[in-house]
């Protein structure tokens, strides 16, 4: 973010050898970019997956053979209100793969799980602000 900042201080220092418009196009679109990256957090997380079937053996009880497997991964999220437009119809568990996570989750004490969804559950291991 201190490169946007920096930016921002090239031009007011410049300004007047550029037109106006530029100007206050160019400082428009840096302070965009700058509350746009205020909000980036660095998630890393794990989603185990399950997967069990029933194997009946002659002469024997039947048992259930589970097998789990997992993925872990680090993304850049950005960090918005649940009830916004583009989260109401996706669960917090899938939030992430949308580039996305609930602020509520920004208070939370890591690690942590996000609960159990159908045949797989994640796990949060660290939330922190994401630098350039």
């Amino acid at each position: 973010m201190d490169h946007v900042r920096e930016i921002q201080e090239i031009i007011d220092e410049h300004k007047e050898q550029m037109p106006t418009g530029v100007v206050v196009d160019i400082g428009k679109r840096c302070q965009k970019a700058y509350n746009a990256m205020s909000n980036l957090y660095k998630l890393n997380w794990t989603v185990v997956y399950s997967h069990a079937h029933v194997v009946d053996v002659e002469d024997e009880p039947s048992f259930a053979k589970v097998k789990l497997s997992h993925r872990l991964q680090t993304l850049i999220v950005e960090a918005v209100d649940p009830g916004t437009a583009s989260t109401m119809k996706l669960s917090c568990g899938d939030m992430p793969n949308h580039g996305m996570v609930t602020k509520s989750w920004l208070g939370i004490p890591t690690p942590f799980v996000t609960g159990n969804y159908g045949t797989n559950m994640t796990i949060i291991h660290s939330i922190v602000p994401y630098n350039l």
